[in-house]
């Protein structure tokens, strides 16, 4: 099999690979922000880390490796890119969740029942029961946390002969399941069912006592076990109706803030590795598009770049599926009971998509560096049928002469600096590049925050963000490249044509992303935000005031009515699955909202934005090459990226990160301030769309100005083509100036 082609496909996979670690991170961001407690400020500048590494490695890279074997530089920084994308995954192994000592002093001694109970301290010193009364037996703290005060109140009234009013009582029926999360739940269900037989009249309370009775005495005989229990309730991922696990949550908690570790370390290692990870990227880019400029045809151009600028959107896609992938699993072991991936505070395995596409990465990047080169750097004009297909490695338009002349620093230094003199010189170049900093401030921010905002705002499960991403907007961005690469070429699109292309591409995007400023809804975790904004926050109710819910962490549920509780602790829930509470049950499932239609609407308006976005990619970056001199055409790709991280990609995710957190309306509290658990829904949505369409307007007036100069912009044809380098020029005139032949090409 040919050479270029096996070295294009290995080049293919190396650079997909590369592009799919690189956007895996964002899909990582959520998760890390729940794991480590940090706010999105912090998060954006985790992400920043990429631009620091490309910023302080691309000027040198791209000068430097134009001037050697392409394939060594691009194989090197992937076998470093997966060092860097396993350093990223260990923060999770290295610095696992420490176990803390817990003064359970308070929790004991409300379970102990000599406290309250006179008695002996043998196992079994309960009699008779004639020792305790149901009013000391109701003052118990397990018995009151699970049966409600208003029925603890109206059979007492009952039992005293008193006049019992009519309460709103759960009359349902009792189901005996033992719980997870409760004490000796069947007996408890078995003594509310005495209870109602008391307020109905057809018995007297000797049966409940026996009840109680037999249920303090387990508490005696089961410490240690009841402990455990109250601890397992404490760690689940939702809080119900109970004084004795809310707490205990609060000691956790206040554990867990006085602890003296901090997040330093494992952020620490992950901001090294993103640092890593932007330096890598640097190298397939600046150096690829030239190599393959090298070894196509010029007007087939448009069609290879295509497929290379499809190659690294389809790395994005990739990066989301892996990333939906890893979501679906929880990020520790084992998952806790009753957590799901469809629950909003869901910590996925981001750690996982790390490994994966860091180990895949290894084989094919060593095969690139120890790719064989036949090349010498001699490049002759005129070449026989055998030479038609050979790989040039090594930039073309470099002459020996002027390779020579720079083995030495005092030459080196000079064709650094004459080298980005002539690329500064070029106005197109320099209005293309303000162009596409705009762009890429509107859309690393964007895309960074994108996950977020679905999940908040359209009730979106995290897992499935990610896919939606890569279907419609990644997915719509790889088909437009295609259809602009195609276009380009079909038309010939040439000097201002194509920048007149560009520039409808850019308009288009705008308008397209100010229609997404009125496709709003309500979803659940919205609802909860809007009553908590008629109460000035204050979720606190007649049915949970007695449980203690101050601390309890966002977990949406729903009455059969659909109204929707802050948590199950919030909704007056004194056991998990069932709930005291004017006859009826909470569930997540009954949790219903009208964002069906806007998420269609959204998703439509991603996959159309994405795709006229993706129409302008080919020309832009032709117009970007074709606007220098061919020989630094590297150089050129270099220092647009540097242009655009400095400017673009590294203030992005730090100013979005802002705006988000401008529109936060209730802070998870934990040891402080930690991340954002619900969002103002017209804040968050008005805000991240008009600063999109607002700085993408920038890049239009920046493409207005390169179609003003882009007259005599020619996309099609080399102007070093039909010119022969420096050397053989010199040669030629030895030789008699009528024996050029042209440089044959791969169509």
């Amino acid at each position: 099999m040919n050479r270029l082609y096996i070295f294009l496909g290995l080049f293919a996979i190396v650079f997909l690979l590369e592009s799919t670690g690189t956007r895996y991170m964002h899909t990582a961001v959520q998760n890390i922000e729940r794991h480590f407690q940090i706010p999105s400020k912090v998060s954006g500048f985790l992400v920043s880390g990429g631009e620091i590494g490309y910023l302080s490695t691309v000027i040198f890279i791209s000068y430097f490796g134009s001037r050697g074997n392409r394939a060594k530089w691009i194989g090197g920084s992937a076998l470093i890119m997966a060092f860097a994308l396993i350093l990223a995954a260990s923060p999770n192994f290295i610095f696992p969740q420490e176990q803390q000592t817990l003064k359970l002093t308070k929790i004991e001694e409300s379970l102990n029942p000599n406290n309250l109970f006179s008695g002996s301290n043998s196992g079994n010193f309960w009699n008779d029961g004639s020792n305790a009364n149901l009013s000391t037996y109701f003052s118990y703290k397990p018995i009151q946390d699970r049966i409600q005060s208003k029925l603890r109140e109206s059979v007492l009234e009952k039992i005293s002969n008193h006049i019992v009013t009519k309460r709103s009582l759960n009359t349902s029926s009792i189901d005996h399941k033992k719980s997870d999360y409760a004490l000796d739940e069947p007996l408890m269900e078995e003594a509310i069912q005495h209870m109602k037989q008391i307020l109905e009249g057809v018995e007297n309370e000797k049966p409940l006592l026996a009840i109680l009775q037999q249920f303090v005495n387990n508490r005696h005989l089961n410490r240690d076990q009841d402990i455990a229990t109250i601890r397992k309730a404490a760690n689940a991922p939702f809080s119900f109706c109970g004084r004795l696990v809310n707490d205990l949550k609060e000691i956790l908690n206040n554990v867990t803030c006085n602890h003296k570790s901090s997040n330093l370390g494992p952020l620490s290692l992950i901001f090294i590795a993103v640092i890593i990870l932007g330096a890598c990227r640097t190298i397939s880019w600046s150096l690829g598009v030239p190599l393959l400029d090298d070894n196509v045809k010029k007007n087939s151009m448009p069609i290879f770049f295509a497929s290379l600028a499809f190659l690294r959107i389809l790395g994005p896609i990739l990066g989301y599926l892996v990333g939906a992938l890893s979501n679906k699993f929880y990020y520790t072991s084992p998952t806790p009971p009753g957590l799901t991936a469809k629950d909003p505070l869901w910590i996925g395995a981001w750690w996982l998509g790390f490994l994966i596409v860091g180990f895949a990465t290894i084989v094919p990047a060593i095969v690139m560096f120890f790719f064989p080169s036949k090349n010498s750097n001699k490049y002759k004009v005129s070449q026989s049928d055998e030479e038609k297909n050979q790989l040039n490695l090594y930039d073309k338009h470099m002459s020996e002469k002027k390779r020579a002349e720079e083995h030495n620093v005092k030459g080196s230094l000079k064709t650094f600096k004459s080298s980005y003199r002539d690329v500064l010189s070029s106005k197109i170049y320099i209005g293309s590049v303000f162009g596409r900093i705009f762009d890429d401030f509107a859309l690393k921010g964007y895309t960074v925050f994108l996950p977020k905002y679905l999940e908040n705002h359209y009730g979106i499960p995290q897992y499935r963000v990610h896919l939606y991403m890569s279907a419609f907007g990644v997915f719509g961005l790889a088909l437009g490249t295609v259809t602009g690469g195609f276009i380009t070429r079909k038309f010939k699109l040439n000097g201002r044509k194509v920048a007149l292309f560009l520039l409808l591409c850019s308009t288009l995007n705008v308008l397209i992303f100010l229609v997404k400023i009125f496709l709003g809804c309500n979803s659940i975790v919205n609802s909860v935000g809007v009553e908590g904004v008629q109460t000035h926050f204050n979720y606190s109710k007649t049915c949970n005031i007695e449980c203690g819910c101050e601390d309890a962490k966002l977990f949406p549920v729903c009455d059969t009515t659909g109204k929707v509780y802050f948590s199950p602790c919030h909704a007056g829930c004194r056991k998990a699955n069932v709930i005291d509470l004017t006859n009826q049950t909470v569930k997540k499932e009954f949790c219903k909202d009208d964002c069906q239609l806007m998420t269609v609407l959204f998703l439509i308006t991603t996959l159309l934005g994405a795709f006229v976005a993706g129409c302008g990619v080919v020309p832009g970056m032709l117009i970007l090459i074709r606007s220098v001199p061919p020989s630094t055409r590297s150089i050129a790709i270099g220092l647009q990226g540097f242009m655009v991280s400095l400017l673009g990609s590294l203030p992005s995710p730090m100013l979005w990160g802002a705006i988000v957190d401008s529109a936060c309306l209730v802070w998870e509290q934990t040891c402080g301030k930690g991340a954002c658990t619900i969002y103002d829904p017209f804040s968050l949505r008005l805000r991240m769309n008009l600063l999109y369409a607002g700085l993408r307007s920038f890049s239009i007036l920046a493409d207005i100005y390169v179609f003003y100069q882009a007259k005599n912009l020619n996309i099609f044809e080399d102007p070093e083509e039909n010119i022969e380098t420096e050397e053989d020029k010199n040669k030629g005139n030895e030789r008699g100036k009528n024996e050029f032949v042209p440089m044959t090409k791969l169509h």
